[in-house]
């Protein structure tokens, strides 16, 4: 069995990290919007409440 190639190994891993780090900001930014539509709901609720 041949032993892996050190810098394929770190290529990969990059390549991995770099996806996840695109994934987690993506996400974040669907979250941002699901809390400002939240906050805006809210704020409407609290309008018709008064």
């Amino acid at each position: 069995m041949q032993k892996p190639d050190e810098r394929l190994l770190k290529t990969v891993m990059f390549e991995i990290l770099h996806l996840e780090r695109k994934n987690l900001r993506s996400r974040a930014m669907t979250d941002q919007k699901m809390v400002e539509e939240i906050g805006k709901v809210i704020s409407e609720n609290i309008k018709l409440c008064k």
